[in-house]
């Protein structure tokens, strides 16, 4: 079997000592290694400070070693960047691995396919982090593959004979917009659904050797998580978090925000700081006061902005690697204006930008109209009327799939949606690590029900920092 010498590797113990968790969690895998049956997957779940990351590198340099093809993958390609830096090998993202653009799709925006797994292709061993947030059917329409990615991840692994599928994940995260439960990560429907023989394990002992309080405060909500699972999902929650007495922790007053965020900016940079809201409306209020009183921008875009992307954009494939595409969530910064356009009754602007997660700049069109928009994107009707308005330039054009073909190219409908980085949703910022972060609940703290879907709303908004997190305007019955 390919993967004897690894669980030979892997038998001989790590250079660290291991917990107890982590010896049995490796137990687990050697006997996933061992099984020849051809459909098993194996689950790797862990919370914040069990030492997930540690395994995952020891895994994968264990992997190599033994000669095996490794790929890593992770949900978004902030994660994928915080994987590799983990591991120190090259990781990316599921869509930019198991999918590869149509001929159509290159000429006028049609599909990606799943890319063609030849059943001559090596053995590989499949590790994927960042599981939690892999969504089956979201109901609306996708030009990837089935439309359903946990799907469409298991065609691929498994359309070749001999490779194996590691899902690493935290279940306390939120689960993918529009879904209770994050299904890559549940047995029951991996094997339900699915038919897989699942192996796995579970880390919940915390092993970082200097507790924070960052650390401390995620644990303790993923134990009241658990505690809690069997209730209804709308049950009140006795949520609280610890500050006092605690490094790495704390809360600041509304009216305190700017000077120990313009202080964060300096030692942390504005790169490695992000403020976390619970909604798409709260997060666009504090992006245009951060802008407009912290860092006095009076121009829609400046130089060195930094700007998440809110829809995935295919415009640009066929100009990049035929694999890519501009996703959602995905972080650039603005690094010069070159033009500015008023068309369509909308607003745009032709600009240079950078990806840093690809190390990648591109000139592309932005549609500057959706940044003040409180929707998280623009809605299916106000999209229709864009295109209708294009359609009309190209009405010369008799050839119905030559029309639409000449629309499809046309950079004002190809435009970049953006908004504002500074502040982000939760939804958005997993995934990612920030070295500091402020979760804010100024505007909504008395207003939001405690329960499960808060807990893990909080856990996750914790759990993007590494150094150091500010709970900003948490009612006194939260925080002591």
């Amino acid at each position: 079997m390919p993967y004897t010498a690894l669980s030979d590797l892997l038998a001989r113990g790590s250079d660290l000592p291991l917990t107890g968790d982590q010896e049995e969690a490796i137990a687990a895998l050697i006997d996933y290694l061992d099984d020849p049956s051809p459909y098993t997957v194996y689950l790797l779940r862990g919370y914040a400070g069990t030492g997930k990351t540690y395994l995952l590198r020891w895994i994968t340099e264990a992997a190599i070693a033994s000669g095996l093809q490794v790929e890593l993958m992770a949900s978004t390609g902030r994660a994928a960047k915080v994987l590799a830096a983990a591991t120190g090998r090259r990781a990316a993202t599921i869509h930019r691995t198991i999918y590869r653009a149509s001929s159509q799709m290159q000429e006028e925006g049609g599909t990606f396919q799943l890319a063609s797994s030849s059943p001559e292709r090596r053995p590989t061993l499949y590790i994927v982090d960042e599981a939690s947030m892999i969504s089956g059917s979201s109901g609306e329409y996708s030009p990837f593959g089935s439309g359903n990615l946990l799907d469409d991840l298991l065609a691929y692994v498994f359309g070749s004979e001999g490779s194996r599928l590691l899902l690493v994940g935290d279940t306390a995260q939120l689960p993918p917009v529009g879904m209770e439960l994050s299904e890559a990560l549940d047995p029951e429907v991996l094997s339900g659904r699915y038919g897989l023989t699942v192996y796995g394990a579970e880390l919940r002992q915390v092993v970082r050797q200097r507790q924070g309080g960052i650390l401390h405060n995620a644990t303790a909500l993923r134990d009241l998580i658990e505690e809690y699972s069997d209730s209804e999902p709308e049950d009140y929650l006795p949520i609280h978090l610890e500050t006092e007495d605690w490094r790495g922790i704390y809360p600041v007053e509304p009216g305190e925000f700017f000077e120990d965020l313009e202080e964060a900016y300096q030692r942390y940079g504005r790169e490695e700081t992000l403020v976390i809201c619970p909604s798409n409306r709260l997060t666009l209020e504090c992006n245009q006061a951060i802008r407009g009183e912290l860092l006095y921008y009076e121009e829609q875009l400046v130089p060195g902005e930094r700007l998440i992307v809110a829809r995935n954009n295919y415009h640009y494939t066929r100009l990049r690697d035929h694999s890519d595409f501009i996703a959602n969530g995905e972080v650039i910064e603005l690094r010069r204006v070159l033009r500015y356009w008023h068309e369509y009754e909308l607003d745009f602007a032709d600009a240079l930008v950078y990806l840093p997660d690809r190390d990648e700049q591109l000139e592309v069109r932005l549609l500057v109209s959706a940044l003040p928009a409180p929707s998280p994107q623009r809605s299916a009707e106000q999209r229709q009327e864009l295109f209708d308005r294009i359609s009309a330039d190209y009405a010369h054009i008799s050839s119905v799939v030559e029309r639409r073909r000449a629309i499809r190219r046309d950079k004002f409908w190809g435009a970049l949606e953006v908004k504002y980085a500074y502040a982000v949703t939760a939804h958005k910022a997993q995934g990612g690590q920030w070295r500091c972060v402020f979760v804010d609940m100024s505007l909504a703290g008395r207003y939001l029900p405690l329960d499960r879907s808060m807990a893990r709303w909080i856990y996750t908004a914790l759990t993007r920092a590494t150094s150091r997190v500010y709970l900003l305007g948490f009612v006194p019955e939260l925080v002591d």
